[in-house]
């Protein structure tokens, strides 16, 4: 029991990382710790659901802490730039909705929640927004786990 519990820990907390998330936390729970793919989606996506809050409602001050450090570190202040304009063109075409949905697809949650809450859009929206998008996810990252798992063994077994 220890041991399932470590697991589960294992999966939870690694989700929580931007960047590996979903897609290292929902094939290592299937293949390696041998977890039913339902039980490595629920845990995984609450590891990353949790992460994104905290993204979600501390990004303002985690930017301001960064550009602090940053300027203490350069011994002067850098100027507040602008928001790029490419990622203001994609906000503008694409919504909060589709961004927040894309940003888990393309690079990260965590990241892109930040981003587009310090852009100004609802922390309600993103959060779920986001969350959706995580949860698309982690069922194609789970689904292609069991059948490369099935197809991995099948072909060894010849």
């Amino acid at each position: 029991m220890e041991n399932v519990l470590l697991q589960c820990m294992t999966i939870f907390f690694i989700s929580m990382v931007p960047f590996l998330e979903v897609f290292l936390t929902v094939p290592t729970a299937i293949i390696v710790f041998n977890f039913p793919p339902l039980v490595a989606l629920i845990v995984a996506i609450l590891g990353n659901a949790i992460s994104v809050l905290l993204f979600v409602f501390f990004g303002a001050e985690i930017n301001n802490f960064f550009n602090s450090v940053y300027n203490k570190l350069r011994k002067r202040d850098r100027r507040p730039v602008g928001i790029n304009p490419r990622i203001k063109r994609t906000f503008d075409r694409f919504g909060a909705t589709g961004v927040c949905f894309l940003s888990s697809i393309l690079f990260s949650s965590q990241v892109g929640a930040g981003a587009i809450t310090t852009l100004g859009a609802s922390r309600r929206k993103v959060f779920i927004w986001t969350n959706l998008g995580v949860s698309t996810l982690a069922v194609v990252m789970a689904t292609l786990s069991v059948v490369a798992e099935g197809f991995v063994s099948s072909f060894v077994n010849l």
